[in-house]
């Protein structure tokens, strides 16, 4: 039996478990059925995700189930699984988004058509805690053809939604030093080795946005901002006339800034404001 053709690899640290059953059953459920699923979790104290892994591993003998010693965080978890990976490419998902039934398929299928694409993503809806569609998300593909002169334009690309050839992401892997921000850092390395990106303008994946307190929002966005600053400030001498790039760094730099010196009771009210608009 020769290897599959798809890696899928999942990370996942302390996911409800409605969450990530649905995410783990929207993989084992594809259309396309030749691929091997790396699940690696992050938390070794989390009894009940560790059981519902296993329990599904016993079923399906196509998941991989990884578990780390300590907390390492999402880019090494993920390293972890790249490299045992078996397969010509490598799906990312998160483990509580979902995957529409034909994802698989139709990337594999786009990849082996198009032999000059090397990173591949989708369109995305966005779902809510219940899993009702909220909103939708559709990079234009010319952008995304074109991810040199639009990178730094504004957002074009869902982590999720990627599959890469393995071989390129077993050389890049991602940057284990950031917490956040390492899909951003992966990118940015795969733009200087001139690899190419293209999307399929189908929606392929629900990704979740969870409401969370207003607090652990702000401190998203804080490291969010903070990790973008080191990244691009590491890349800075590939992109130094590039203006576009320098208006992302001024503004991670303002918003952590800000951030972290101003009352937190100001910032409190100016995100209530703008959740009302």
């Amino acid at each position: 039996m020769g290897n599959p053709k798809i890696s899928v690899i999942m990370a996942t640290y302390r996911e409800p478990e409605e969450y990530l059953r649905k995410s783990i059953e929207s993989i084992l459920n594809q259309t396309f059925e030749d691929f091997e699923f790396i699940i690696v979790l992050d938390d070794p104290n989390n009894e009940r995700n560790e059981k519902i892994i296993k329990e599904y591993s016993e079923k399906d003998k196509r998941i991989v189930f990884l578990k780390n010693k300590k907390n390492l965080g999402r880019g090494a978890s993920r390293n972890r699984a790249i490299d045992i990976a078996k397969g010509k490419y490598v799906a990312i998902m998160d483990a509580d988004d979902i995957a529409l039934p034909q994802r698989l398929e139709k990337q594999f299928n786009y990849l082996e058509e198009n032999e000059d694409i090397d990173l591949l993503f989708t369109w995305a809806y966005w779902i809510d805690e219940r899993d009702n569609i909220i909103g939708s998300f559709k990079p234009e593909r010319y952008k995304i053809k074109n991810i040199k002169n639009y990178f730094f334009r504004e957002h074009l690309l869902v982590h999720p939604s990627m599959m890469i050839k393995t071989r390129i992401l077993k050389r890049l892997k991602y940057n284990e030093n950031l917490s956040s921000s390492e899909d951003y850092d992966l990118w940015v390395r795969c733009i200087l080795n001139n690899h190419n990106f293209d999307i399929i303008e189908k929606f392929l994946l629900k990704r979740r946005l969870v409401r969370e307190n207003i607090e652990k929002r702000i401190n998203k966005q804080r490291n969010y901002s903070k990790y973008s600053i080191s990244v691009l400030w590491k890349y800075k001498k590939y992109f130094y006339y590039n203006v576009y790039f320098w208006k992302t760094f001024l503004f991670h730099l303002s918003m952590y800034i800000f951030l972290t010196v101003a009352p937190k009771g100001l910032i409190k009210e100016l995100v209530k404001i703008k959740d009302r608009k």
